[in-house]
């Protein structure tokens, strides 16, 4: 199969600050590109994860173990729903190396766009939290 990007690459960015129990505070970057490939037969998304700032304070946020999730939304406004597309790293290992991540997928012609999030799991509870989503509209 030969893959061409199609459509003009679509840039994405989300910035998370999380907030520790005695004041500190990390703030979580997730920058990337989504494009379609082969004639919008498929999806790619490409992007980084790391620690931006206040990588010092990582234990004081409880040292989440965090991933990339991504949800996909069609032209009926019916979703595809979450799914974790990066894996898991503990915010320890961010302070010291990117979290580089490549997802394709199929693309229905009724998708439009795609939404990414950042997860965060705290504890052996595994309590998650999530970012804001940003909505990466790729047809129109």
């Amino acid at each position: 199969m030969t893959q061409s990007i199609e459509a003009p690459t679509k840039e994405f960015s989300v910035d998370w600050e999380m907030e520790g129990n005695d004041g500190g505070r990390v703030n979580v970057m997730l920058s990337g590109q989504v494009s379609l490939l082969d004639g919008n037969r498929f999806y790619k998304v490409d992007g980084v994860l790391y620690i931006a700032e206040g990588s010092e304070f990582c234990r004081e946020v409880g040292n989440p173990r965090l991933s990339v999730r991504r949800n996909g939304v069609e032209a009926s406004g019916r979703h595809w729903g979450w799914e974790t597309i990066s894996s898991r790293k503990s915010a320890n290992r961010l302070c010291t190396m990117d979290g580089y991540f490549v997802r394709t997928g199929y693309w229905a012609p009724a998708d439009r766009s795609i939404q990414l999030s950042i997860v965060a799991e705290h504890g052996l509870s595994r309590r998650k939290s999530y970012s804001t989503t940003v909505t990466v509209r790729l047809v129109d």
